[in-house]
C-alpha cells in the first residue's frame, strides 16, 4: 500500500501538470485563433494520435507488464533485449505511417474536415507527420522507464516539461500570429525534447538495475514472450485511442471544424478526472504485475480497490462540480462555447461509474488476459463509431457525448464482470461507498438545490464552499478507513534522515 502510495503521490501531481497545461492549450487556441483553425488543429491532432497509437504497437503496456516481471523473477539480463525487441518495430513501423500520412495528406484532408479547410488539414497533417516516429519513440521509452518502476520521468518529462512547453509554444505561436503550419509544429516539436530526456533516464535506469554481462535468454525466445502477450495490445491500443480521440474527427467531418473546436473544449474538462485515475492506473500497473507473478492475487485485489477508492475520493468531487457548473466553466474557453455545456453534464455523469469501476482494465492486463482487453476494445469502439455515425447528423455535438457516455459505460463494465469471474476481485468497498455518497451529498447537493430553487450565484458558492469543509472534515475523521496513513508514512520516511547521514546543521 505504501509502494504504490509512493508511486501515485509522484504520478497525482505529474496528472495536475498535465490537467492545467492541458486546459491552457486548450483556453490559448480556443480564444486565440478562430474556430475553424482551433476545431481543425483539434482534428488534426487526433488523427496524429491514432496514427501514434498505431505505430506503438501496445508495446507501452508490454515493456510496463513484462519489465517488473524480468526484474522481480531474476532475470534483469533479459531487459535490454526486451527493450530492443520492442523498439525495433516500433521503429520502422512509425516511419512508414509519418511517409504516408505526409504523402496523403492532401487526399485525407477533405474526408477529415468537409470542404470548409482542406488545404488547412492537409498543412496541419504534414507539419505532423515529421514527429510521428519521435513521438512513438518518445512514448515507448517512458514506458520502459515506468517499467523499469520509475514513475519520476513520466512525471517530470511528459507531464510537466512535454505537456508544458507544448502550451507555451501555442501560446508563443499565438502571440506571433503563427499560420497552420508553424501551430502544428509548436504542437509537436515538444515531443523532440521530451524523447532526449526520457532516452538519457531510461539509460541511468538500465545501468543501474541491469547487469552487463550477456547473460540473457536468447533473442527468439524473448521474442516470443514479449509478442505474445503485447500483440493483441497492438490492436487494442489503436482502439482505446481511438475510442478517445474518434469523436473529436467525426464531429469535425460529419458536422464542421467549429463544431469540434466546441466539442474538445468541452471534453477537456471531462479529461481532468481521467488524467488522475490514469495516473493511479499507471502507478498501479507495474506494482500488480509484480503481484500476480508472484501469485499473490489477494494482495493485487487490495492495492486495487486501495486504487479504486483513492481515485473515488478525488474525482468524484470534480465531475460533480463539472456536472452542476458547467455553463460557468465553458466561458474560459470564449464566446460562444457555453452552448457546449450538455456535453460536460452528460460526460461527467458516466464518469462516476467508470471512476467507481476503478483501473479494471489494468488489473485484466496485467494479470495475463491481454485478449479479453482487446475484445473489449474492439466492441467498445464499435459502438462508440457506430452511435457517432447515428447520432451526430441528428444532434451534433450532444449526440457525439451520447456516443461516447455509451462507450464508457460498455468499456468498463466488460472488463469489471470478467475481474470478478476470472479473478474473484471487485473495486467497490464499504468504504468507497461511502466516499462516494459523501462527494455526492458535498458537492453535488449545492448546485442541485441551486438548480431548483434558483438561488443567486454568490449562495450557491457559499453552499458549495460549506460542502468542501464539510468533504474535508469526513476525509480527515475517517483517514485510516481511506487508507491515507500510507501516504503518510510515506512521507514520513522520506523526510527521516538516511542511516549514517549526517545531522543538518541549526
Amino acid at each position: 500500500m505504501e509502494k504504490l502510495a509512493r508511486r501515485g503521490t509522484a504520478s497525482v501531481v505529474g496528472a495536475g501538470f498535465s490537467a492545467v497545461f492541458g486546459v491552457l492549450l486548450v483556453v490559448v487556441v480556443t480564444n486565440g485563433f478562430s474556430p475553424t483553425v482551433a476545431g481543425t488543429l483539434f482534428a488534426a491532432t487526433s488523427t496524429f494520435l491514432i496514427l501514434e497509437s498505431v505505430a506503438l504497437l501496445g508495446t507501452d503496456t508490454g515493456l510496463v507488464r513484462v519489465l517488473p516481471g524480468h526484474l522481480a523473477t531474476g532475470r534483469a539480463a533479459d531487459v535490454r533485449r526486451t527493450l530492443v525487441i520492442a523498439a525495433v518495430p516500433v521503429v520502422a513501423l512509425s516511419v512508414g505511417a509519418a511517409a504516408g500520412l505526409h504523402a496523403l495528406a492532401p487526399t485525407l484532408a477533405p474526408y477529415l474536415v468537409g470542404p470548409e479547410a482542406p488545404t488547412l488539414m492537409s498543412e496541419m497533417l504534414r507539419a505532423l507527420a515529421l514527429v510521428l516516429p519521435i513521438a512513438a519513440l518518445h512514448d515507448l521509452v517512458l514506458a520502459g522507464t515506468r517499467g523499469m518502476g520509475s514513475m519520476r520521468p513520466t512525471v517530470i518529462v511528459e507531464n510537466i516539461g512535454r505537456l508544458g512547453f507544448q502550451a507555451l509554444a501555442v501560446l508563443v505561436a499565438f502571440l506571433f500570429g503563427a499560420d497552420a503550419l508553424l501551430l502544428a509544429l509548436a504542437w509537436s516539436l515538444p515531443y523532440l525534447a521530451g524523447l532526449v530526456a526520457s532516452y538519457i533516464w531510461l539509460r541511468r535506469l538500465v545501468a543501474a538495475r541491469v547487469p552487463r554481462d550477456d547473460d540473457s535468454r536468447s533473442w527468439g525466445v524473448l521474442v516470443r514472450e514479449f509478442w505474445s502477450y503485447t500483440a493483441p495490445r497492438a490492436v487494442a491500443r489503436v482502439t482505446q485511442t481511438a475510442l478517445k480521440r474518434s469523436d473529436i474527427v467525426l464531429v469535425a467531418a460529419l458536422a464542421s471544424p467549429a463544431e469540434a473546436a466546441l466539442y474538445t473544449a468541452a471534453t477537456r474538462f471531462v479529461v481532468l478526472g481521467q488524467l488522475f485515475v490514469q495516473s493511479v492506473q499507471q502507478a498501479l500497473s507495474p506494482q500488480l504485475s509484480t503481484l500476480f507473478t508472484r501469485g499473490e492475487t489477494r494482495a493485487a485485489n487490495s492495492v486495487f480497490q486501495a486504487a479504486t477508492l483513492w481515485s473515488m475520493l478525488v474525482a468524484w468531487p470534480l465531475y460533480l462540480v463539472l456536472a452542476t457548473w458547467a455553463p460557468i466553466l465553458m466561458g474560459v474557453f470564449g464566446e460562444g462555447y457555453g452552448v457546449a455545456s450538455d456535453v460536460v453534464l452528460i460526460l461527467a455523469l458516466t464518469m462516476l461509474l467508470a471512476t467507481a469501476c476503478g483501473p479494471v482494465d489494468s488489473v485484466l492486463l496485467m494479470a495475463g488476459h491481454s485478449w479479453l482487453s482487446l475484445v473489449n476494445s474492439t466492441i467498445t469502439l464499435a459502438v462508440n463509431v457506430g452511435l457517432n455515425l447515428i447520432l451526430i447528423p441528428l444532434q451534433g455535438i450532444r449526440g457525439a457525448a451520447i456516443a461516447w457516455s455509451v462507450a464508457i459505460v460498455v468499456r468498463n463494465l466488460l472488463p469489471l464482470v470478467q475481474v470478478h469471474r476470472h479473478l474473484a476481485m471487485w473495486p467497490l468497498t464499504t468504504t468507497s461507498g461511502r466516499v462516494g455518497i459523501g462527494a455526492v451529498v458535498c458537492f453535488g447537493g449545492p448546485g442541485v438545490l441551486g438548480a431548483l430553487l434558483a438561488l443567486p450565484l454568490w449562495l450557491e458558492t457559499f453552499l458549495l464552499f460549506l460542502g468542501v469543509l464539510l468533504y474535508a472534515t469526513f476525509v480527515w475523521a475517517k483517514r485510516g478507513a481511506l487508507g491515507l496513513d500510507a501516504f503518510h508514512a510515506t512521507i514520513r520516511r522520506r523526510s527521516m534522515p538516511r542511516a549514517g547521514a549526517a545531522p543538518a546543521k541549526a
